[in-house]
């Protein structure tokens, strides 16, 4: 006797796993310089340099700061990635429709 399940082709939803595999496609054809690019843009755009993910750390070598939280260095620029990520995968996708 078999236990396995197979779901009924009602209960497939073709469009999110189409739309998964899109996404997936697309995220290995992201070119990393087009996603520096868009972190570059974004922090550029800033105007205060205490806003800049960099700045902590270049106040710690000019012996200004003690020292540098390195899970929110980490956290700032993972959040930045992540979101880089996402603006260049949308665009990627907006232009395949």
């Amino acid at each position: 006797m078999s236990t396995s399940y197979t779901p009924e082709p009602s209960q497939i939803d073709y469009h999110a796993d189409l739309q998964a595999q899109r996404v997936q496609t697309a995220l290995q054809r992201l070119d990393p310089g087009d996603v520096l690019a868009v972190i570059d843009g974004r922090i550029a755009a800033a105007s205060d340099p205490k806003a800049h993910p960099l700045y902590t750390l270049v106040c710690f070598f000019l012996d200004r700061q003690r020292a540098v939280d390195g899970g929110a260095f980490y956290d700032t620029f993972r959040q930045l990635v992540l979101a880089a990520i996402d603006t260049c995968l949308d665009e990627l996708l907006a232009m395949e429709d």
